[in-house]
């Protein structure tokens, strides 16, 4: 069994979330075949997995910097907070509200087998999702959050709905040459201290960072934001809701040339909502979140382990 590695991170977030420990499991393949995601009517990307070889349906979230199980199926799933092997937190503090942190003995991703590790403990009962496929309704048993995601050098790629987990030592050589050939543009990304996947743009002429959330349904950009560029607002019957947090009013509207990394993507129709302050550490002034209906309209792939942000 391996050991926990060290604390990594300390942080929070809101349309997910962003939390701080590293998972050390056994290693994933060395020749990255890949697993099948589903996509639900709300955006979201779920992949099957066993937990302590109980099968499961986990969210794959970038914006997530710690892998999380439901803990209303926390005994069922045989997650035990108790561990002589693993020394770990009784409880860490998520979006204002402290949880506790278990320890799973194995949890595998397709065939892919990643060992032990550690997993906040959080309430997902009213995260319910239904697949867009076959409108099968799942429930969101846990989280694969972005420190599995890094460590295991994750490439995720929307358009064709596959997670490719590897090895530190792997060669994905092949892999990338197959997902360039796709002419894609490449912007870097970057892994916060707190957690975060980060990725530096514009809106008009302000400078921001934007975070790589899959978990979002939608690109989120804060009020205050929409405010600062004179951004008009049309209201709509959704709403956006977080990790501990109440739901939240989402407006719709076009944000003015909207850049990525270098790229101009010209005039981009996002929602507006009134987002927290992004973490401390991001390059720029936090801009918002870069959600899923970005990642699905423009064929994104998302190189974790190489820090590239692919789309069209």
């Amino acid at each position: 069994m391996q050991r926990f590695c060290n604390f990594k991170r300390n942080a929070l977030w809101w349309a997910t979330f962003c939390l701080g420990l590293t998972w050390c499991g056994a290693r994933a393949s060395e020749v990255p075949g890949g697993v099948t995601l589903s996509r639900t009517t709300g955006n979201h990307l779920f992949v099957p997995v066993r937990i302590n070889s109980r099968p499961a349906w986990f969210a794959v979230d970038t914006g997530a910097a710690l892998t999380i199980v439901d803990s209303s199926r926390a005994n069922t799933f045989g997650v035990s907070g108790g561990t002589k092997v693993v020394e770990l937190p009784r409880q860490i503090e998520v979006n204002d509200r402290v949880v506790p942190v278990a320890h799973i003995r194995s949890l595998q991703v397709g065939n892919e087998d990643l060992g032990a590790g550690p997993v906040a403990l959080i309430d997902l009962r009213s995260f319910s999702a239904r697949l867009r496929d076959s409108g099968t309704k799942v429930q969101m048993d846990g989280i694969l959050g972005l420190d599995i995601l890094e460590r295991y050098r994750a490439i995720i790629d929307c358009a064709q709905r596959r997670i490719y987990l590897q090895s530190a030592s792997a060669n994905s050589g092949d892999l990338l040459q197959r997902l360039s050939a796709r002419r894609l543009r490449r912007v870097p990304l970057r892994i916060t201290n707190s957690g975060a996947l980060e990725v530096e743009g514009h809106i008009g002429n302000q400078r921001y960072s934007f975070v790589v959330d899959t978990g979002g349904f939608a690109t989120l950009i804060p009020a205050r934001v929409a405010a600062e560029s004179a951004i008009t607002l049309v209201g709509t019957s959704s709403n956006a809701k977080g990790i501990h947090s109440k739901e939240r009013p989402v407006s719709v509207a076009i944000a003015p040339q909207l850049e990525i990394g270098k790229y101009n993507l010209g005039s981009v129709v996002v929602g507006v909502t009134a987002l927290p302050e992004g973490p401390e550490d991001l390059s720029y002034p936090f801009g918002g979140l870069l959600g899923a209906d970005f990642f699905f309209e423009r064929n994104g792939i998302i190189d974790v382990g190489n820090r590239y942000l692919y789309f069209r």
